[in-house]
């Protein structure tokens, strides 16, 4: 198999996420598993709470369990990220020092409660005051109305991520394809946590391209546009996250 997929939502770093894995060696097997599921590179997106996080020690933090997984010599690569909570006081924190990588992309994750106008607003004042290109995770899971999701659409430069294993149900669906009809970029992610319970399912992706549609098939040609779809975008959004090679002019 051909690894070239990138897991944009992998909370893979050992002992940074309170529902994820403490153990460096079960990372260590989620990497293996996306490996052998195709993926080349995963960003790992830790969870980061503004109001209960200082961002000084959460890089920290960061950049000492990627270490820690590194080490043990994972043959995948690994791109720094996070995933942030909104709130109304989201300008006031250097969010920008969240992006993945060296990129000016950042991921934003939505609480789980109704929509408020607030939600909007906060994204967009990050966005303009640290020149940021946002996706915003599982935008699938916060069961948004259509035109609640157009205006996430209509944010500058938004990006949509949905969950791979939503892929696998036919209920779902038709909310991805509607997420995917708005005209805004969407990439995949497996947001995986440990190898029990939110296990690597990237493999899902390959699967799913793999099947042959029958007679009834229409719900299977439709997720396999959408795949279609977010692996064209995947391609573009992998430029934004990679640092430019500099040339050195003789």
């Amino acid at each position: 198999m051909k690894n070239a997929y990138i897991d944009f939502h992998c909370h893979i770093l050992p002992g940074m996420d309170f529902d994820g894995t403490d153990d460096v060696n079960e990372s260590v097997a989620m990497c293996k598993a996306l490996k052998s599921q195709g993926v080349a590179t995963i960003c790992a997106t830790p969870h980061f709470y503004p109001w209960n996080d200082d961002v000084d020690e959460f890089l920290k933090r960061r950049s000492e369990t990627l270490n820690k997984l590194l080490k043990k010599g994972v043959d995948i690569e690994i791109i720094p990220g996070a995933e942030v909570q909104i709130f109304q006081s989201l300008t006031e924190y250097r969010v920008d020092r969240m992006c993945i990588g060296d990129s000016r992309v950042i991921m934003f994750e939505i609480p789980m409660r109704p929509f408020e106008n607030w939600m909007i607003s906060a994204i967009e004042n990050a966005v303009y005051k640290y020149s940021l290109i946002p996706i915003i995770a599982h935008i699938e899971r916060y069961g948004f109305s259509q035109e609640v999701l157009r205006k996430f659409a209509e944010l500058p430069n938004v990006i949509f991520q949905i969950t791979v294993g939503e892929l696998s149900y036919k209920r779902a669906i038709n909310t991805l394809d509607m997420i995917s009809s708005f005209g805004v970029p969407v990439i995949l992610g497996t947001d995986a946590h440990d190898m029990t319970s939110r296990t690597p399912n990237f493999d899902l992706v390959s699967k799913k391209l793999s099947e042959k549609p029958g007679l009834f098939g229409k719900t299977l040609k439709k997720t396999q546009a959408i795949i279609e779809n977010c692996l064209y975008a995947q391609a573009d959004i992998e430029k934004l996250i990679r640092t430019p090679k500099v040339v050195e002019v003789k």
